[in-house]
């Protein structure tokens, strides 16, 4: 990330600074009884960039996707094939009648047995399903918890083993219009034009309720800083450059601020946490929607107060790796990937004038704002209440309604039926909130409208 006002030579490394894990988490189960309390989870690889005359510059490492794995038997590899009906929340059965005859000229009417299906009741055993290996493509911020949760569903469901690539919400989105895995994922759901682009309709589903964090990195100030949007906003466009600038001292009075220059990481990828702080500045600063010449929030972060040539960074790996490493820079990571680092976190001004940090709770504060959640009412973004942290959102999975193997079907229903319920349990200890009530049941009946080949229901309730 280029600082423009930089002047100085190269910065010294630290080699004291603990280098931080990688928040790539892998899960795997071993053969022989070797199994792993938790998958490995961590940001990147750093050093801490000092900064003389009170300016950095960064050395850039882009940070590549890699994938999460569960490994155990398992060979059947099917991703959807599309159809031209419109998607379903909920599946259901009819139970047709018979007449029979008493013979004494009177009828009675009994009712027929419901007609099954091939995955019986989508709420029973969700650890029972045929084998599968799947594939998943998207955000990487819901990698640290696929990693555990896919880890422990595999301990109980060997036969079904995932590999999930975190290489962004964008090819998340990509993979499922080219129908290239088995499901997609993204913070932010797919938009109409995107849904007319896939190869057939497509169920977006509740994952994981997390956040974004806007970590900083600045000598003397550990913690307790707070930032409003407008300064945040001017933070990013430039017009702020200097950490004990007044308008960040007339936020946080009796904190001592360096005369150091403020590095503002963005990331260079589509992602969920940009459109998220994009939504926010949206929401809190004029000054922002009339440089970026826009109202609506995008994956892309816009280029409006961007260094010459500062092209940003990829991923959260690589925001996280940016900021852990370099002197005076603010970023915007995954609450899990900041919790993981030891990342010092900017408290926010909320829509109910108060300063909040990111933590599970305020995350679920701002998750329990949802009372009419769907793919298409999911902003909880500057939602009200004086808990609510003000960078909170939902991830979503991506599958395709129709499956060409039926048995494909069967694993992925039971697998998120098991992930946003009994999975969420392992939420808290990552850095994200429990799915509350209303996000889970929408998962239960958007799952309900997955259908075989033909357009039969799959589950019953």
């Amino acid at each position: 990330m280029q600082n423009p006002t930089d002047t100085t030579p190269l910065i010294e490394r630290n080699k004291h600074r603990r280098i931080a894990k990688s928040l790539r988490l892998v899960a795997v189960v071993a053969v022989g009884g070797l199994i792993a309390a938790a998958c490995g989870s961590s940001s990147p690889s750093a050093t801490k960039k000092s900064s003389n005359s009170h300016s950095s510059t960064g050395s850039k490492s882009k940070s590549k996707s890699k994938s999460t794995t569960t490994t155990t038997g398992g060979s059947t590899t099917t991703t959807a094939a599309g159809g031209a009906t419109t998607p379903t929340t909920t599946a259901t059965t009819t139970k047709p009648t018979t007449a029979a005859s008493t013979g004494n000229g009177t009828t009675t009417t009994t009712a027929a047995a419901a007609p099954s299906t091939p995955g019986g009741s989508l709420s029973a055993n969700p650890t029972s399903s045929p084998s599968a290996a799947l594939t998943g493509i998207g955000a990487s911020s819901i990698e640290p918890f696929y990693g555990k949760v896919l880890y422990e569903y595999n301990k109980l469901n060997s036969g079904v083993t995932v590999n999930f690539t975190g290489s962004g919400s964008g090819p998340g989105v990509t993979a499922i219009e080219q129908d290239t895995a088995n499901f997609g994922q993204s913070e932010v759901p797919m938009t109409a034009a995107q849904l007319a682009a896939s190869k057939g309709p497509v169920l977006q589903v509740p994952v994981d309720l997390g956040g974004v964090a806007v970590s900083y990195h600045v000598s003397g100030v550990t913690g307790g800083l707070k930032l409003n949007g407008p300064v945040l906003a001017d933070i990013y466009l430039r017009k702020i450059t200097n950490w004990n600038d007044p308008a960040i001292a007339a936020l946080n009075p009796g904190t001592t601020l360096p005369n150091e220059n403020i590095i503002p990481v963005f990331r260079s990828d589509t992602s969920g946490p940009g459109y998220d702080l994009d939504q926010y500045l949206i929401d809190t600063s004029t000054d922002w929607t009339g440089a970026i010449g826009a109202t609506s929030p995008s994956t892309t972060w816009p280029t409006a107060g961007r260094a010459t040539g500062d092209s940003g960074e990829d991923l959260n790996a690589g925001v996280a790796n940016y900021i852990q490493e370099t002197e005076g820079a603010i970023g915007y990571v995954e609450y899990s990937y900041a919790l993981e680092a030891n990342f010092t976190n900017a408290a926010l001004l909320t829509k109910s004038n108060t300063y909040v940090t990111p933590s599970v709770s305020s995350i679920a504060s701002a998750g329990a704002t949802a009372t009419s959640l769907s793919s298409t009412n999911f902003n909880i973004i500057w939602s009200a209440g004086s808990s609510a942290y003000p960078l909170a959102n939902f991830s979503w999975a991506l599958i395709y309604q129709k499956q060409s193997t039926t048995n494909t079907g069967i694993v992925l229903g039971k697998l998120f039926q098991w992930v946003t319920t009994s999975g969420q349990s392992y939420s808290s200890g990552l850095g994200y909130a429990p799915l509350p009530s209303i996000a889970a049941n929408l998962a239960h009946s958007t799952l309900l409208g997955l259908q075989t080949a033909s357009g039969s229901p799959i589950f019953t309730n």
